[in-house]
C-alpha cells in the first residue's frame, strides 16, 4: 500500500560498480542461513539484494498517480489488464491523498481527466482556475492538453490572457543570449532544463498556436545538439551528431567510453563566466546520463521536430 522512494544497492562496493550492471548481483534471493559461496533452491548467501525505501509523501504519490494514468492511456489497447491496474491505483492514490496541497494535484487531475473524462477531475480544475492562472508558467503547458475537455469560456479566457503574459516574459528572457531560448546558466549544465522547456513549448504551440510559435522547440533541440556556449560544441546526446559526448559519466565511465543515446546535462559555468565541457568521465554535473528528463526529453524533442518539420501523421501524445 505504499510507493517506494528508491531501490539501491546495499554496499558501497556495489554502488561504485563500473561496467555491466548484471554483475551487481547473482540474481538469487539472499538467505542468511547460507554461507556466501553457497546456493540452494534459488537462494544464496551473497548479501547483494537491493534495499527498497518507502515513505509517506503525498506530493510524490500524486506525481506517480499521474504517471500511472498516463500509462493507462498508452497501453490500454496493448495490455488492458495492466492498464486497468494502473488506472485503479492512480484513482486510489488520488483519493488517499485528497488532503494534499492543491498545487500538487493539478497535474494529476489533468492526467486523470485525459484517462477517464470524469466530471470529478474537470470540476476540480475549474474550481482552481485562479491557482492555475497564478502558476501559469508551471501549469500552462499541462492545462492546454485538456482545455477543450473543460469547455469553459471564462476559464479559457483567463488562461489565454495569462499565457500571453508568459510568452512576453519568455521573449524578453530570450534576448539576454544568442541561443534562441531563455538561458541563465548555473554551475550545473543546463541541457536538461532546456530540453524540458522545449517539451513544454511543444504542448503550448500545439494547443495555443495563436500565442506560441514553434521556434523555441527547435532552438531547444539545437542547443542540446551543439549550439551552446563554450569552445566544446559537442552534442550532449552521445553518438548523435558529428561531434558528441563520447566520454561520459555512465556505467562504463571507467573505460572512457559512452552509451549511445545517453544525454548529459552539458556545458557548466565556472564563475563568473567560463563555460566548461571537459573531455573527462567523472564530472557528473556535465556529462552524467539520466533516463527521466535526459534521454526521454531529448527523444521527445527529436520526435516533435520531425512531426513539425515533416508534417508527420504520427500521434505523439
Amino acid at each position: 500500500g505504499r510507493l517506494y522512494r528508491g531501490i539501491i544497492s546495499p554496499t558501497l562496493k556495489q554502488y561504485n560498480l563500473l561496467g555491466d550492471a548484471s554483475n551487481m548481483s547473482d540474481n538469487l534471493v539472499y538467505d542468511p542461513a547460507l554461507r556466501e559461496d553457497q546456493r540452494s533452491d534459488g537462494k544464496s548467501g551473497k548479501r547483494d539484494d537491493n534495499f527498497v525505501f518507502t515513505e509517506d509523501n503525498p506530493m510524490r504519490e500524486l506525481y506517480v498517480a499521474g504517471c500511472l494514468a498516463t500509462g493507462y492511456r498508452a497501453i490500454k489497447d496493448f495490455n488492458p489488464d495492466l492498464a486497468n491496474d494502473c488506472l485503479n491505483i492512480a484513482e486510489e492514490l488520488w483519493k488517499t491523498d485528497s488532503g494534499a496541497m492543491t498545487g500538487f494535484k493539478i497535474g494529476t487531475a489533468i492526467e486523470l481527466l485525459l484517462a477517464t473524462n470524469k466530471d470529478e477531475y474537470k470540476n476540480f480544475l475549474l474550481s482552481n482556475s485562479n491557482l492555475v492562472v497564478s502558476g501559469i508558467e508551471r501549469y500552462g503547458w499541462m492545462i492546454g492538453r485538456v482545455i477543450r475537455l473543460l469547455n469553459d469560456d471564462s476559464f479559457n479566457l483567463k488562461i489565454t490572457e495569462a499565457l500571453k503574459t508568459y510568452k512576453n516574459k519568455i521573449d524578453q528572457l530570450q534576448k539576454e543570449n544568442p541561443y534562441g531560448i531563455p538561458y541563465r546558466p548555473d554551475i550545473w549544465g543546463a541541457g536538461w532544463d532546456i530540453q524540458e522547456f522545449g517539451r513544454e513549448q511543444y504542448f503550448l504551440h500545439k494547443n495555443f498556436p495563436q500565442i506560441f510559435g514553434s521556434e523555441y522547440i527547435f532552438n531547444a533541440l539545437e542547443f542540446v545538439l551543439g549550439r551552446h556556449p563554450g569552445s566544446n560544441t559537442a552534442s550532449f546526446a552521445s553518438g548523435v551528431g558529428v561531434n558528441s559526448l563520447t566520454v561520459a559519466y555512465g556505467a562504463n565511465r571507467e573505460e572512457w567510453s559512452y552509451i549511445p543515446g545517453g544525454v548529459g546535462s552539458g556545458t557548466a559555468l565556472i564563475r563568473p563566466d567560463l563555460p566548461e565541457l571537459k573531455t573527462w568521465p567523472y564530472f557528473w554535473q556535465q556529462t552524467e546520463y539520466v533516463m527521466g528528463g535526459g534521454a526521454t526529453d531529448y527523444m521527445f524533442l527529436a520526435l516533435a521536430a520531425d512531426k513539425l518539420l515533416n508534417n508527420s501523421d504520427g500521434n505523439y501524445k
